[in-house]
């Protein structure tokens, strides 16, 4: 990520964490929603080079039934396009410019099992 971070005039506001998925739920195309996440988030230093399924979403916040509903259709998704998402959940949440409204992105990231892109 250091390497973008060049090439942007302003600076970024980040934060990133990581979430497990519960092994059964990883692997079903309508997993159970109450089981699907095991245990708190942790705070991640970095987002390891990796194949990833991602996607994005413009808010200036995420409640916990949005980022559920978010990580579920990604896990579909990914499902869907014959993917093996892994177990962990990666969210990235940041801001280009504080001082403008709606600057703010919310990004899942699924690593995926590498070969399966």
């Amino acid at each position: 990520m250091e390497f973008f971070r060049v090439f942007l005039k302003n600076p970024i506001y980040e934060k990133l964490s990581c979430y497990t998925v519960n092994q059964e739920e990883a692997k079903s195309i309508e997993p159970d929603s109450l089981s699907f996440f095991s245990g708190e988030p942790e705070e991640a230093m970095v987002l390891a080079a990796s194949e990833y399924y991602v996607t994005q979403i413009q808010t200036d916040s995420l409640n916990n039934d949005e980022l559920l509903n978010a990580a579920i259709e990604l896990q579909k998704e990914a499902l869907w396009n014959r993917l093996k998402p892994e177990n962990k959940l990666y969210l990235r949440t940041f801001t280009e410019n504080p001082s403008e409204k709606n600057s703010s992105i919310t990004q899942l990231w699924r690593p995926v099992v590498p070969g399966s892109l």
